[in-house]
């Protein structure tokens, strides 16, 4: 099984998000073999890190873990495009569509979308091909999961 962990910095609540997803796999999806699998961990900050919406790989589960994402009309939006260091970071290819295509293409069997105020969501996310949206979980910290179609 392959995991790819998109924005894990090892924080705490980057912890607490990557338990929550295995629990809830762990009650939804027994087999999965969750707790062994191969995690690849995707992050924009730093010389070496890795843009997500650039690769091409195949995956089991996505977890996306509070993408930054402003409002793009705003001057914060146009700031943090490219920029590689701090939280407010921002892949050059970071839109909507593009999001929604790269999820789509993993052809991952959940997509788990954990988010803060400022973070991409399953509301901005919207429709993915492919793809149900289960229930919300709300609150500030909540999550968005996306199973796919059989």
């Amino acid at each position: 099984m392959d995991i790819a962990l998109v924005g894990f910095t090892r924080s705490y609540n980057d912890l607490r998000w990557l338990e929550m997803a295995g629990a809830w796999v762990a009650a939804h999806e027994p087999a999965m073999p969750w707790a062994s699998a191969t995690r690849t961990v995707f992050d924009l900050r730093g010389e070496n890190g890795q843009n997500f919406l650039d690769d091409h790989g195949e995956y089991d589960a996505v977890v996306l873990f509070a993408i930054y994402n402003p409002p793009m009309e705003r001057r914060e939006f146009r700031q943090a495009l490219g920029r590689r260091r701090g939280q407010t970071s921002l892949a050059l290819n970071h839109s909507r569509e593009t999001w929604a295509n790269r999820l789509s293409r993993t052809r991952a069997k959940y997509l788990f979308v954990f988010r803060r105020d400022d973070s991409v969501d399953g509301q901005w996310l919207g429709e993915i091909d492919q793809y149900n949206k289960l229930p919300e979980q709300s609150g500030v910290f909540g999550v968005s999961i996306y199973k796919r179609r059989s």
